[in-house]
Order: structure tokens, then sequence, then C-alpha cells
């Protein structure tokens, strides 16, 4: 009846509540303690998120896909505007003096053309003139992968130099978008970084919105936990519409537990009182009615044992009664011990826990029993007393039925708070899997739980340790003067 997890009931605040961990109390994290997309926070922020990301790689592959058709057009457009004007400058080169002054004119009469390139080349003895900007220079072509991907096919044209019917050289024309590729960069670059910021913005806004509306669910978390553990407190308005309901059920849900938890209490009290009533009287009745009997049978025995020879039958017969009122009155004296141990209440709890632990050794010699007990331990109010004594019965029972233990200690002591702890301890097994709250530890827990005390069942590596602890202001009482047992 004991679990492998330490297991502590603090009545005080669980009222008769004794609910097994979950989850969630062990340490694993509930929804608003991650961020990923299984819970409502992660999905609120994540998805969404998500689609901007999704949507910027779209918006700026679209602007790629334009660019490149936008720079061929422009490289197109530049290419032939800059045959047009080769065609005009080699005319107005065809009658020069000479080959030299023929590419010398030609050099300067070729104009800058954006996205082109013009490459003189001579043939022959004719020298070519001293570089002119853009002429004889290609501009470097390497570059960045989005570059390439971005430039059209390249397109060359070449134009001969005819000088007076000769050809002397050839003048090239090439596209080059290198200018062009870069402003388009540029501007993907800012388009994606002005994207980019408005991104973060919305996430940053759904951020602070989903923890803002997530709140009043985690004050509803925090309620059921509080429920879970016998707090019945209502919690504060949700202001947020669609859950305003939610937190006027949940508080008149509340307060239903906390009457329903109130009656139980009520109704678990009164039985208790009853249940001890009761064995006070059945108690009181075997002590005054059964017992006097009983020793009346066993003494009218002894009489007739007393008259009857000892070979006789009726001598026998009445030897045979007497040993039977003999075991009936042990089984009388234990049943008495059961119902309302009258020990307690002659000679106090530390005799009482003596002689429980020595009718247990009686029974079970192959235990090793040990009890520690100060002489001065006491309690004012019957009711401490008997809720402790009880406690050790049960505790004792649990370890001697379930726990295969070789021994078992009893501490009984009073803290310098004033605490009163009773500590029933085995080396037993320790706490098996499957771990349910019996009778008896319900009824240990109801009985400390109407004292204001704790209980704690846990493992003690080996075995398992029960502790009980009530707060007894009162002084410390002497233990009552010895009386004769019950007959």
């Amino acid at each position: 009846m004991y679990t492998p997890d330490d297991r502590k009931l603090n009545l005080r605040e669980w009222g008769f509540m004794a609910s097994i961990p979950n989850q969630e109390s062990r340490g694993e994290p509930a929804f608003h303690r991650g961020f990923w997309p299984g819970s409502l926070h992660g999905r609120l922020v994540l998805v969404p998120s998500a689609l901007l990301v999704f949507g910027l790689l779209i918006t700026i592959g679209v602007i790629l896909l334009h660019a490149r058709s936008r720079i061929a057009a422009e490289v197109t457009s530049s290419v032939e505007l800059a045959h047009d004007l080769a065609t005009t400058a080699l005319r107005n080169v065809a009658d020069a003096g000479s080959e030299s002054a023929a590419l010398a004119a030609l050099a300067q009469d070729v104009p800058q053309v954006r996205h082109v390139e013009f490459v003189l080349e001579s043939s022959g003895s004719a020298a070519l003139p001293a570089a002119q900007p853009g002429i004889g220079e290609t501009a470097p072509r390497s570059g960045p992968i989005l570059a390439s991907l971005l430039a059209p096919t390249p397109v060359e044209q070449s134009f001969p130099v005819v000088v007076h019917g000769r050809a002397v050289g050839r003048l090239i024309v090439r596209s080059n978008p290198t200018d062009e590729i870069a402003e388009i960069i540029g501007e993907v670059e800012l388009f994606a970084t002005v994207l980019m910021a408005l991104c973060l913005l919305t996430i940053g806004g759904l951020l602070l919105t989903v923890r803002r509306s997530l709140r009043p669910l985690q004050s509803l978390t925090a309620g059921f936990d509080r429920l879970e553990h016998g707090d019945f407190r209502p919690i504060s308005e949700i202001p947020v519409a669609e859950l305003a309901r939610v937190s006027r059920q949940f508080n008149r849900f509340a307060m239903s537990l906390q009457r329903v938890a109130s009656d139980n209490r009520l109704l678990i009290d009164r039985l208790l009182s009853m249940q001890e009533h009761e064995r006070k009287e059945l108690a009181a009745e075997l002590h005054d009615e059964f017992g006097p009997a009983l020793f009346g049978i066993r003494a009218e025995a002894a009489c007739i044992m007393k008259m009857a020879p000892c070979e006789a039958e009726t001598y026998a017969r009445a030897r045979s009664i007497a040993e039977l009122t003999d075991g009936i009155q042990r089984v009388n004296y234990r049943m008495l011990e059961r119902l309302r141990p009258l020990v307690l209440e002659h000679m106090g709890l530390s005799q009482a826990l003596q002689q429980l632990i020595a009718s247990w050794q009686a029974r079970c010699p192959a235990i090793t029993w040990s009890l520690d007990v100060l002489p001065d331990i006491g309690a004012q109010r019957e009711s401490i007393g008997l809720m402790l004594y009880r406690a050790a019965q049960e505790a004792i029972t649990n370890a001697v039925r379930h726990a295969q233990a070789s021994a078992i200690s009893v501490r009984l002591a009073r803290e310098s708070t004033g605490k009163l702890v009773l500590a029933v301890r085995d080396n037993g097994r320790g706490l098996p899997e499957s771990f349910r709250y019996g009778f008896g530890l319900l009824g240990m827990t109801e009985r400390v739980r109407q004292v204001g005390g704790t209980l704690t069942v846990c493992n003690a590596r080996p075995g398992v340790a029960v502790e009980v602890a009530i707060l007894d202001r009162g002084q410390p009482v002497t233990e009552a003067a010895h009386a004769d047992p019950v007959d």
C-alpha cells in the first residue's frame, strides 16, 4: 500500500484531500512554461511567424525572378543603342587620313554606354591609341552567387574598322550588366531588411499579445492547482470577454467544492467521534459486564474442581470450562486493547506504547523491536494521545503485514518548538509500485487532520518511515500513576 515516491500529506493545508501528484506537479512543464509547437503559446506565435517568414522568402523570390527579366531588357536596349553608335562612329572614320588617325578618332568617338563595354583591337602595324574610358577594358565578371544567377546570357558583337576599303582592326561590343545587377541586389537587400524588421516587429507584437492573452489561462491553471491541494480560494475576474464566463464558473465550482469539503469534514468528524464513542461504550460493556461474567464462570469452575475428586469426570469438565474461560478472557483483553486502550487513560501515552510494543513482540519475536520515548512525554488533550496511539497501531500493523521487515522502531519525542513527533520506521522492502491509501491510512489521515497535525509517509531507504507531527502548545504533563491492568 505504498509507492516508490515520497508522499507528504500536509493535512493542515489539504483538509480531507490526499491526492497523488500528477506529472505537472512533479516538475514537468505546463503550456505556459515552455515554447514549442505542442503548446498553445508556441502555436499562436510560431505559426504566424512561420507564415511571415515564408511570405518574406516568396516575396524576395518573386522580386529576383522579375529582376532577371528586367536586367535582360536593360542589357538588350543598351546593346541596340551601342550597335547604332558603333555603326555611326565607324562610318565617320572610314575616310580618315591614316590608320592610326582612324583608330584614334574611333577611340574618341565611341561613347560611354551603360551596361555595355567597347573593346578596340588593331590588326597589322596600326598602333592603338592610349586607352580611353570604356575602351580596351573589361569589367570584372566574378561576383557572388546571386550576381551569377541574375546575369543574363552574354551578348557580344564585332564590327570591322575599315579605312579606305582596308580593314585595320575591329570594334567589339560586349554586354556588361554588373552595375545593373549591383543596383538590383542593393534594392533587394534594402527591401529584405525592411521586411525583416517588419516581421520582427510583428513577431514581437505577437509575443506580447499572446503572453498577455494567456495570462488568464495561467490564472486558471494556478486555480486548479490550488483546488487539487484543497485550497478553494476564487480567482480574479478575467477581463477577457471570451473567458469571463469561465472564471465565474470556476469560482462557483470552487465554492461548491468548498461546501462539499466542509460537509465531508463535518461528516467524517462525526463518524470518527461516533466510532470512538461506540468503541468506548463497547469496551465498557466488555470490561464491566463481560469481564465479571467470565470471572464468575472461572470462579464457579474452580469451586467445582475443589469439590469433585480429581479422577471424576466432573473435575475434568470443570477444568475444561476453566481453560476455555481463560482463553475467552485473553480474547476479551485483546479486544479491549483494540477498542479502547485503558492503559492509555490510566498510565499515559508512554506506557501505552510500551505495552503495545510488548504485545507485538510477543506475537512477532523474529522482528527486532525498539521504542524511544522520553519519560516526560504527555499530552494535555485526550484526543491527541489517542490519535498518536492509533497512528502507532496502524503504522506498526502495516509494517508487519506488508514490509517484510526484520526491525521496527518507534520514537516519540517533543521538539523544542512544542511539536509532538511520532515516527515509526522499518527496514523492509520499501514502497511497492502500486500505492493506494487503504482504509487504515485514510482513517489515520482524518485523525491527524482533526487535531491539526501533519502526516508523512515516505521511503526511508531501506524501508518506510511514517511520521506524525502535532503542535501541542500545552506544557508536558507527568504520566499518570500506575494502575492495575484490566482483568
